[in-house]
């Protein structure tokens, strides 16, 4: 019994450590980078990083492609994108990994 209580117990310690945010996050185009063959929007945060975020290191800069942007966003506008950040677990990858999904020029 005390075994199965030990392993328990690891198994929580090791997980525990995994951590997500979400929210809708405000950037800035800050210019179109044509140094690969995907041409690619340069993001810049706008103002600081939202509260409860697994970080701004993360957040900013980022880089997404012009066709995941509605609304026709061009270099200077301000977008607005439905976040997600993810913080693997002590056993797995522990840095922070950010996601932009649906973004729309604000």
């Amino acid at each position: 019994m005390r075994k199965l209580a030990a392993a328990l117990l690891g198994c929580l310690l090791l997980t525990g450590c995994a951590a997500s945010w979400q929210g809708e996050v405000r950037y800035k185009i800050l210019s179109v980078d044509n140094s690969t063959p995907t041409e690619m929007f340069k993001l810049e945060l706008v103002g600081d990083a939202p509260r409860g975020s697994l970080g701004s290191d993360s957040l900013s800069p980022r880089f997404l492609q012009p066709s995941k942007v509605s609304g026709g966003a061009v270099v200077g506008d301000e977008i607005v994108c439905s976040t997600r950040q993810e913080k693997g677990s002590a056993i797995g990858d522990s840095n922070v990994q950010t996601y932009l999904d649906e973004c729309k020029k604000a």
